[in-house]
């Protein structure tokens, strides 16, 4: 008799435990993590003169907002499709294993796994044909990982036609490593177009100390003329684009963040990248 009672517990502590797990599942409650703290340095951002604020994310939530940002989840691998790039991106629901919110601050991370996806997980979030604007002023102060293999990213993307005929602005790029770490001092930003084949320009900017250390400002002053993009508020790279060559340029684009891990760019992470990695995003903003 007592072991008939015995197993019947058993038997129905292992169905409590497959319906937590069911449910789990279901309902997308992802483990959430704690990321070391970013810089507490002052937020001293000046907004553009002349413009307003039209839109926002302050990261003040609890809870990353579904009704913004979705989640790119492609297992990218080694394929030329994407870059070559080694993680694989991963959904996160309102917030995850690589993406959720601190403290006010949307954190992604890159972690080291095993298996068959390259060794390593992160996170790719986009406001997709959700949210999108044509000109205007696309802000955000964020504090970049470092190390070899590391490719942060702060980009938009015109919401008709396939890349490149989309077009691509390249807000903020950063690829860890190099000699002395020059690479985790230097900001790089890009277009990317479509003029009888994929065309490019860009330009780069060192700055004093490792992008990891503090916050900066990244962002693009984008208008029917031009695009400049700036670093702490100093234009580096200008494009005139009202040649007919740039016609992608002047449409609504999304916004997206990741962070990628490998790629055929900055290559794969070494024996001296520390995981976890971390992108912390104080906030994004968009002014016109």
């Amino acid at each position: 008799m007592k072991k008939t009672i015995t197993c019947t517990i058993l038997f129905l502590l292992v169905c409590i435990v497959l319906a937590t797990g069911c449910r789990t599942q279901d309902s997308h409650e992802l483990e959430r993590f704690t990321a070391p703290p970013p810089s507490d340095s002052e937020d001293t951002y000046t907004p553009p003169d002349g413009t307003t604020l039209v839109w926002s994310d302050e990261f003040e939530n609890r809870d990353i907002d579904l009704d913004v940002w979705s989640y790119e989840t492609r297992t990218t691998g080694w394929s030329p499709e994407w870059n070559g790039e080694w993680q694989r991106y991963t959904y996160n629901g309102t917030g995850g294993p690589n993406a959720c919110i601190n403290e006010g601050v949307l954190v992604i991370r890159a972690l080291e796994t095993t298996g068959g996806d390259g060794g390593y997980s992160s996170a790719r979030i986009v406001t997709g044909d959700r949210l999108s604007w044509q000109y205007g002023t696309i802000a955000a102060r964020m504090q970049l990982p470092y190390g070899q293999g590391m490719w942060p990213a702060f980009w938009m993307m015109g919401i008709k036609g396939g890349w490149p005929a989309c077009g691509e602005i390249d807000i903020l790029e950063m690829i860890g490593g190099g000699v002395d770490g020059i690479q985790d001092r230097t900001a790089h930003c890009a277009l990317h177009w479509d003029n009888g084949g994929h065309q490019s320009a860009g330009q780069e900017t060192i700055c004093g100390e490792k992008l990891a250390s503090d916050w900066h400002y990244y962002e693009v002053e984008w208008d029917e003329t031009t695009i400049n993009i700036k670093f702490d508020g100093n234009a580096y790279f200008t494009q005139p684009v009202t040649a007919g060559e740039f016609s992608e340029f002047h449409q609504p684009f999304y916004i997206l963040l990741n962070l990628a891990v490998g790629g055929e760019w900055p290559g794969p992470p070494d024996k001296t990248t520390v995981f976890p990695q971390y992108l912390y995003i104080d906030w994004v903003r968009v002014y016109q």
